[in-house]
């Protein structure tokens, strides 16, 4: 009898171990679950809610603001280096970002600023511009113009600038204005950190020489 009672105790016990056990597997299962849903939300959340937290480490914003997933950012500034270590700077009015994707920036009235190898400086405008900071590669649009500080003066409609290879290449109509005269051409191509520049199509050149200390123009043509 007593054998009894003692076999039906511990069988009791033992049930209520095991709904206990299942209890708590239920219990770890259903908290696992809310856990991994509020973990993706929460990226979710940051994403569109701290939106700035997907700015490239090379931008910086003085402020902005979220409409939808586009991010507007005030006085957004772009640094950086060229492949031969010179830096490269570029500022704009404002910028706009999608948050989907992070390293692709709109800029508005650019102002950009390089330092050359023979220490002079090459400052590039433009109304408006889209940077890729993955590439460090910016498509400059609308009235572009790249001044040096060694004269010359360069006028495009568009220019598409690689600051980490050093180029710029324009598959529009040219103007460069220099101290000794004017080349037009129908597209451009600088290279090698604006060592070399290259004229192609059309192009049209009126020089000034020195002749007797009088100023003579001379005009060339080449197909």
């Amino acid at each position: 009898m007593n054998s009894d009672r003692g076999q039906q105790a511990t069988r009791s016990r033992a049930f209520r171990a095991a709904g206990r056990h299942s209890t708590r597997v239920v219990f770890l299962r259903r908290a696992i679950l809310i856990l991994s849903v509020l973990g993706i939300a929460s990226l979710i959340v940051v994403s569109f809610f701290n939106p700035f937290g997907a700015l490239p480490q090379n931008v910086t914003i003085s402020g902005g603001n979220l409409n939808g997933t586009r991010v507007t950012m005030e006085l957004p500034k772009l640094t950086g280096f060229r492949k031969d270590g010179r830096p490269y700077e570029v500022r704009a009015s404002s910028g706009v970002q999608d948050v989907r994707q992070p390293n692709i920036i709109e800029l508005n009235d650019l102002d950009a600023k390089l330092a050359m190898a023979d220490q002079t400086t090459v400052r590039v405008a433009a109304p408006n511009g889209v940077y890729d900071s993955a590439r460090e590669f910016m498509d400059f649009k609308g009235d572009v113009r790249i001044k040096s500080d060694s004269g010359y003066d360069i006028a495009m409609n568009s220019a598409q600038m690689d600051f980490k290879a050093g180029t710029v290449v324009s598959d529009k109509p040219v103007t460069v204005l220099m101290t000794n005269g004017t080349v037009h051409a129908d597209r451009l191509n600088i290279v090698d950190n604006g060592r070399v520049i290259t004229f192609e199509g059309n192009v049209r050149s009126t020089l000034m020489v020195d002749k007797d200390k009088s100023q003579v123009p001379t005009k060339g043509e080449t197909p």
